[in-house]
C-alpha cells in the first residue's frame, strides 16, 4: 500500500468518534477558556494610595484619654485563703455508692 491510501484509511475509519472527540475537545479548550479570563490575577495589586491629611483632626475625632484611676495604698484580699490545718466537715463531699463498672 501506498502512503496516501494509508491517510485515506486514517481519516475516513471512525470518523464519527473522531468527529466528537473534536467537537469535545474544542468545547473543554472554550471552558478553559472562559473560567481562565473570570478569575482575578494571582499577584498582589497595589495598595491605594491616600492623602496624607495636612490639616490637624477637628476635636471630635481627638482621641481622649481618661485620667488614671487612683487605687488605694493597701489593698484587701478579697477570699481569705483556705486554712490548710482544718479538714471539711463531715459530709461536704459527695460519695458514690454502687458504681457500676464494665
Amino acid at each position: 500500500m501506498n502512503w496516501g491510501h494509508q491517510l485515506k484509511e486514517l481519516i475516513i475509519r471512525n470518523w464519527r468518534e473522531k468527529i466528537v472527540s473534536l467537537v469535545l475537545a474544542f468545547l473543554f479548550w472554550f471552558m478553559i477558556k472562559a473560567q481562565d479570563a473570570r478569575n482575578m490575577p494571582t499577584y498582589p495589586m497595589p495598595a491605594p494610595r491616600l492623602p496624607v491629611p495636612t490639616s490637624p483632626a477637628p476635636p471630635q475625632l481627638t482621641p481622649v484619654i481618661p485620667p488614671p484611676v487612683q487605687l488605694p495604698s493597701e489593698l484587701e484580699p478579697m477570699l481569705s485563703p483556705p486554712n490548710a490545718g482544718t479538714a471539711p466537715p463531715r459530709g461536704a463531699g459527695t460519695v458514690l455508692s454502687g458504681a457500676a463498672g464494665l
